[in-house]
């Protein structure tokens, strides 16, 4: 299974360390973990499925972070500190932050709420 081999990958690093003092593992064992990660990206991150999934994803934080670099005042944290000028270097920093910050379920409702995004272009899970 998946957690075997990454076991197996921990263990081989821990014993490589302990027998030379250097953080690795024996050629074998880095090869093995390399053809994991390509099956992992052409698998999983790299599939049509989820590269569609991560447009989605940056055109929602694109759209909200433009949204509170023109409206900064909406920021809580902003307003706290007295507010920013929309488009100023602040704004983007603060927007940026707020944004960044958010989990994804809040985004994509603040992107319903505030940008009338279509809920049907949401990311889903895949």
């Amino acid at each position: 299974t998946r957690s075997d081999q990454l076991n197996a990958f921990i263990r081989a690093v821990v014993g490589c360390a302990s027998n030379t003092g250097r953080i690795g593992m024996d050629e074998d064992m880095a090869e093995a973990l390399a053809s994991f990660r390509r099956c992992n990206y052409e698998r999983i991150y790299l599939r049509p499925a989820s590269v569609a999934q991560a447009q989605q994803v940056v055109a929602v934080l694109r759209g909200l972070t433009d949204h509170f670099i023109d409206r900064p005042n909406l920021i809580p944290d902003v307003q706290r500190a007295g507010g920013a000028a929309a488009g100023t270097p602040e704004a983007v920093r603060a927007a940026v932050t707020y944004v960044g910050g958010m989990t994804d379920r809040y985004a994509f409702g603040q992107a319903v709420a505030l940008l009338d995004w279509d809920r049907r272009s949401l990311p889903q899970p895949i």
